[in-house]
């Protein structure tokens, strides 16, 4: 047997170790291809675990050997910080021009300015501000002396203009004003336009007292004046008056 040389020595050695780096680069990539199976088929779910870090405001996607964090709508960040939008200051928004945004957590709404009406998207004058008829005659109005009408048959919204004055008084008139034995007035104030529709009392002042009759009627201030739904008088002779 033919000795070994100290250069075969070190061949061999080198073809060993050249073999053995061959085996780990193969032991390597087995266990990476192990790796990626296990990822495949036994993915952890870390969003139903509720293993994820996403915030409380944010959607948890899973994705294979992970997960995403995506803020919800009306929101805005990473995912995992997520931030709430004001669309009524960004303008991200669709509310009327006639209606006010208000934010919420997330969302925002939207409501008609007063005296329009409406879901804040589409606002409109209330009906009762365009669809009126108008009380006009001198012979309304509190300083007015005379007793010989009755408003008995007055039915639907109406307005006070001209010579009749803007309004209702608020103050019991003299009897035999306004044309009629028993004048009526507003017992109560008139409403602020944000009150929207009102009901009021009105009285009619007869024999010394200021409210001798009495109804409900109701008030809407439409901004720049006031409409009255009257449903004709308690009994004749009374009659709703007008002033300035």
């Amino acid at each position: 047997m033919r000795p070994i040389t100290r250069n075969q020595a070190k061949r061999d050695k080198t073809k060993q170790s050249k073999r053995d780096q061959k085996t780990n680069k193969q032991l390597f990539s087995s266990i990476q291809w192990l790796f990626i199976l296990v990822s495949v088929f036994l993915d952890v779910d870390e969003c139903s675990l509720s293993k994820s870090s996403c915030d409380v405001n944010a959607d948890c996607q899973n994705t294979r050997g992970s997960y995403r964090c995506l803020c919800k709508p009306g929101f805005t960040g990473d995912g995992k910080t997520c931030s709430d939008i004001d669309e009524c200051f960004s303008g991200v928004r669709n509310c009327h021009s006639l209606a006010s945004c208000t934010n919420t957590v997330g969302s925002f709404s939207c409501s008609c300015n007063h005296p329009y009406t409406g879901d804040g998207k589409t606002c409109r004058l209330a009906a009762e501000c365009q669809n009126y008829q108008t009380l006009n005659s001198a012979d309304r109005k509190t300083n007015y002396f005379n007793s010989q009408s009755c408003d008995n048959g007055l039915r639907g919204w109406y307005r006070f203009q001209g010579a009749a004055g803007s309004r209702m008084p608020t103050s019991c008139p003299p009897t035999s004003k306004c044309n009629a034995p028993a004048p009526g007035w507003l017992n109560g104030a008139h409403p602020a336009v944000p009150d929207g529709k009102v009901t009021r009392k009105v009285c009619f002042h007869w024999s010394s007292n200021c409210c001798n009759w009495s109804t409900n009627i109701e008030v809407r201030n439409c901004s720049s004046f006031y409409v009255y739904y009257f449903n004709g008088t308690p009994s004749c002779y009374l009659r709703y008056c007008g002033t300035d």
